[in-house]
């Protein structure tokens, strides 16, 4: 199972450069996405592999931490930082369910 996070790790640290690139070193940007996405997947994985359930909640829940954890580490705005972690976890979820990655 770790295989999915370092393909969630491949689309998340590149996109969250993308939009932190501004407001902090790249070296401090990788450091803190493998932290963030490496934080809420084992309760991802956990509840989905262990109670089912909706995906997209859980996908929803995870995006909310993401976003709390970017306004806590970068002092971006409310807004700003549910723009990255619902767009991290969109771009993310969505090649996984396509297969594409």
């Amino acid at each position: 199972m770790w295989i999915y996070l370092v393909k969630t790790w491949l689309i998340e640290i590149p996109l969250l450069f993308l939009f932190i690139r501004k407001r902090d070193t790249p070296l401090n940007i990788f450091w803190l996405g493998l932290l963030i996405s490496g934080s809420t997947w084992p309760f991802l994985v956990y509840y989905w592999s262990r109670f089912g359930g909706n995906i997209y909640l859980l996908e929803g829940v995870v995006s909310l931490v993401e976003s709390f954890l970017v306004r806590s580490l970068w002092k971006t705005s409310w807004r700003y930082s549910l723009l990255v972690g619902f767009t991290c976890n969109i771009v993310s979820f969505g090649l996984g369910w396509l297969g594409w990655i």
